[in-house]
């Protein structure tokens, strides 16, 4: 697949865009809607070359370039953005760079520079990763130190410098908008004073002189990286078992001296307004120039920036960099044009202060050029593609797959059976992938292999992504620790573990922590730190969870002081912004009627009090010979063949069996999941007893026919409640059970609720462990009437609520912020995949509750499925025969938009399991599909 060549319509943060022509029109994409609350949608906050801000529109801005794109990112085509997608493989980046004065104005331009050939402020920078022996940790706060030059020539040094204590002198270049994950508060050059000028200069280290109460202003000499706060994350006998980590990693702050650095953060990429320091190739160096180039060499030995964080791992970087070009007729030599010199004064009480001090100025990006090498789903690998021309994609189904990737084939049977092993799984690498049909061609291995053997390819399939999971292995870009084997010796190892044996850094081995490169035949390829590359099989090492340096800082706790942090608040919400894939993001889209519609339910709800208390238990069995008629959105329509038919039968079952919606039982079943709950035994409110049974009145009177709920007499702060899935919607005649608690503090508090999810995900709302995750809730930020109220709010409304506005006909879009999606092309990539995904999972649900029903409801889920079983498989053959996911009547409306094949392969598997479970409970109408889906086709 080629990609066109052009530009993305799509702006995102850290996007280098411009407005006009030459670089002082443009800049990076530093805040948008989503970030600052305060702007307007599609308007941008853009940071310039000189650390200014501008705000543009979408149509009065275009990209030029996305540094920001990394190796292992998924991205997309900007000229296709609902088709494939892919995986960074590599990234080259090229600068350009600005000659700045003292004053901030810029004298020249180097076009061109390769990352290798700059260095940052400051040593260390906010979420690089570091080494300290065998252990392999997160820089999460740094200290500096700062030497101030005056003009007469005396300096001295401030410790733990920041912006607290040392501030910028107005007229000078401001860093208020500066990204501060990539740059320091202070920069050589750059004019400070005290914030409390006598305390901070006279308690200060001088160097050079004496402190004057008369030396206000100073000038920045040198930022050094005094000390630094590191997240220990992995190391090589440990790999990443968190307590292992914890109990035995070395101290958290560390001195540089004894750190080596091995790469910065993948959220931390050169852009526009970047401070660094310019090294020229030595091709460029002039004779002047060589005693300066051998006083650098040992600086730059471990210097971070020598490569890029892209281009450590690209495996083109020895290729030749252009020359930089010389503009204006201003030849650049190095420090000869980046040096202001101080005329310094002789004192007679000090002879020793320097006549002459030099100051080197910092350059600045002022552009940047990057193209990258994207392996696409369908195995084909492009290089050098323009970054502007891709799209980050972070909004992916569970179900997208990459070539190079372990998986393991789901085993339906054994998994609603209750006996899955996944040592039985078949396991296999990708080779490629279709994502219109949603199938995966899979190379499976031999069973029964011991891990050190080589991987021997058994067969080549084309399978279902539904009926794949990913078998979590190293991926692209990871970063990967060498794990020690058990039969390994390591002299020293334990000294290195406790953290007490220090090595220097120059003479630290690197030869264990890497990055993947490549993914071939099974096997993980790694450039290791120490610049050797190996293949190496997946058990072999373990790959690092990079997470925001922010998130890890706060996870340490406030042992640590604050003083020395060098972040600011505009770097927590841009970090917070581009991580979509958080867990806690998984949440509900609430509806804005769902106010006016709770009103009316409850309004028609109430009725007499007086007469259901006094009724109400005795009334309690006298609720199983009432007979409910069945619920009419669960009947076929008469658009379906045999329909007629179907609906004597239908009438047949249920005169021998009846259910009603509402009931009160004696005694609550054991496997209630809140039954042990310590609040059972709370203190409540004299009127909790009224409110309750209130609540129990309205649920008897206005329940939806397809919600069925039961209270008990032994706990009345316990419900249990099951919902059959609406029509049209992925969820149809699936069985969903929620097991609720009231608080003792209700109704000032929502109710708990606990949704029985089989260890399912079938909707971003319910997750597997069984949060429902609803703002009425309070499980999910809302605002207004999304939130629970203790006037309006009610237990119907909550039920209500869960049935209509979470298993609904398109869940994909109840991600929280994806409801933004709707009508364009990404949500229309995923939202059908995601549908026939949920459609998936509610027919093994189905299979999970009639092996394992809840109690109290084991005769009416035999019931339900009696009834409706034929129907559950009319939908899936309907779907094999082509109609889209959720209709059940096959017309040629409904083949418009087709199933994938995908669905298709997976169905085929699913559909003997789910005959030979109705056909078990005796369900009708089930002999056509014994026929022609008997059990043994299965796989």
């Amino acid at each position: 697949m080629d990609v066109v060549a052009v530009a993305s319509p799509n702006i995102y943060l850290d996007d280098l865009v411009s407005f006009g022509r030459g670089i002082l029109r443009q800049g990076i994409v530093h805040q948008d809607a989503t970030v600052n609350n305060s702007l307007p949608v599609d308007t941008f906050e853009i940071l310039l070359i000189d650390n200014s801000v501008v705000y543009k529109k979408a149509g009065d801005i275009r990209v030029l370039d996305r540094s920001h794109l990394h190796l292992g990112q998924v991205v997309g085509s900007a000229s296709d953005i609902a088709g494939q997608i892919g995986v960074v493989t590599g990234v080259t980046t090229l600068l350009d760079l600005a000659e700045r004065d003292s004053r901030g104005t810029a004298t020249g331009l180097i076009r061109g520079v390769s990352p290798s050939n700059v260095r940052r402020v400051r040593f260390l920078s906010l979420g690089d990763f570091v080494v300290s022996g065998l252990w392999l940790g997160q820089v999460v706060e740094v200290s500096v130190d700062v030497d101030v030059l005056f003009d007469d020539g005396a300096v001295c040094r401030v410790t733990n410098a920041d912006l607290k204590i040392l501030q910028e002198v107005d007229g000078t270049r401001s860093l208020k908008y500066q990204r501060h994950q990539m740059n320091c508060n202070f920069y050589p050059g750059q004019s400070v004073t005290g914030r409390n000028r006598l305390s901070l200069f006279k308690t200060a280290r001088w160097l050079n002189g004496y402190w004057n109460p008369c030396r206000n202003v100073g000038t920045v000499l040198k930022v050094e990286t005094s000390g630094v706060l590191v997240y220990w994350i992995a190391s090589m006998h440990c790999g990443m078992d968190k307590e292992l980590v914890e109990a035995s990693a070395p101290p958290a702050y560390q001195h540089p001296d004894e750190l080596t650095f091995f790469c910065a953060a993948s959220s931390c990429s050169w852009g526009v307004a970047d401070q660094c320091f310019y090294r020229e190739p030595r091709s460029t160096k002039t004779d002047d120039d060589n005693q300066d180039q051998e006083e650098e060499e040992e600086e730059e030995k471990d210097d971070p920036c020598a490569e890029n964080n892209q281009d450590v791992i690209d495996a083109d970087q020895d290729a030749p960099m252009p020359t930089p070009t010389k503009q204006k007729d201003v030849i650049f030599y190095g420090k000869q044009l980046r040096k202001v010199f101080f005329e310094g004064h002789r004192r007679e009480r000090r002879p020793q202060v320097r006549r002459h001090v030099e100051v080197e100025f910092p350059m600045t990006v002022a552009s940047t050029s990057t193209s990258v090498d994207v392996l696409w789903q369908d195995g084909t690998l492009q290089r050098g593609i323009p970054s502007a021309t891709l799209v980050p994609f972070y909004m992916m189904n569970e179900h997208e797959f990459f070539p190079g990737q372990h998986v393991v084939e789901n085993n339906t049977a054994g998994d609603t059976n209750g006996n899955d092993d996944d040592t039985t799984r078949r396991v296999g690498v990708v080779r490629s992938v279709d994502c219109k049909d949603q199938t995966v061609c899979v190379s499976w291995f031999k069973a029964g292999m011991c891990p050190d053997e080589a991987r021997e390819v058994e067969c080549i399939d084309t399978m279902s992504a539904y009926d794949l999971k990913l078998n979590h292995s190293p991926h692209y870009g990871d970063i990967v620790v060498r794990l020690l084997q058990s039969d390994s010796t390591d002299d020293g190892g334990s000294a290195a573990l406790d953290g007490q044996k220090k090595k220097n850094a120059d003479d630290a081995d690197l030869s264990w922590v890497g990055h993947v490169v490549d993914l071939p035949d099974g096997h993980v390829q790694v450039k290791w730190g120490d610049g050797s590359m190996s293949m190496v099989m997946p058990h072999e090492v373990v790959a690092v969870t990079e997470e925001n340096y922010i998130d890890l800082r706060t996870e340490m706790g406030d042992w640590v002081e604050d003083d020395d942090m060098d972040d600011a608040p505009e770097e927590a919400a841009n970090t917070d912004n581009n991580d979509p894939h958080k867990p806690t993001n998984y949440c509900g889209v609430e509806n804005e009627d769902l106010a006016a519609m709770t009103t009316n339910l409850f309004g028609f709800a109430i009725r007499s009090f007086l007469q259901f208390t006094s009724d109400l238990v005795a009334r309690g069995k006298g609720y199983l010979i009432n007979h409910q008629p069945p619920p009419s959105s669960l009947l076929p329509s008469s658009e379906v063949p045999g329909g007629e038919a179907m609906e004597n039968i239908v009438v047949e079952c249920d005169e021998m069996f009846s259910f009603p919606r509402f009931d009160v039982l004696q005694i609550t079943p054991q496997d209630h999941h809140y039954l042990d709950d310590a609040n059972q035994g709370g203190s409540r409110g004299k009127n909790w007893a009224k409110v309750v049974q209130k609540e129990w009145k309205n649920l008897e009177n206005d329940l939806p026919e397809t919600i069925y709920t039961r209270v008990f007499e032994d706990r009345m702060d316990l419900l249990r409640v099951v919902m059959v899935g609406a029509s049209g919607t992925p969820y149809h005649h699936g069985l969903f059970f929620f097991d609720l608690q009231i608080p003792s503090s209700y109704p000032t508090e929502p109710p708990q609720v606990y949704y029985h999810s089989y260890g399912l995900r079938l909707n971003p709302n319910l997750y597997e462990s069984g949060t429902v995750c609803l703002s009425l809730l309070n499980t999910f930020d809302g605002e207004g009437t999304e939130l629970w109220s203790s006037v309006t709010s009610s237990l119907l409304q909550v039920v209500v609520s869960i049935q209509g506005l979470v298993l609904n006909d398109q869940p994909y879009y109840n991600e929280a912020g994806y409801e933004t999606l709707v009508g364009k092309p990404e949500g229309r990539r995923n939202a059908l995949p995601y549908s026939e995904n949920a459609y998936l999972l509610s027919l093994r649900t189905m299979l999970h509750v009639l092996r394992r029903p809840p109690r109290g409801f084991e005769e009416f889920v035999k019931d339900h499925f009696r009834r409706h079983g034929r129907f559950v498989l009319m939908t899936c053959d309907a779907a094999l025969q082509g109609c889209v996911v959720g209709d059940a009547h096959a017309t040629e409306a409904t083949k418009e938009q087709p199933c994938s094949a995908g669905l298709k392969l997976a169905l085929a598997n699913m559909l003997p399991i789910l005959v030979a479970a109705f056909t078990e409970i005796g369900a009708q109408g089930c002999e056509e599909f014994q026929k022609a889906y008997a059990l043994s086709t299965a796989h």
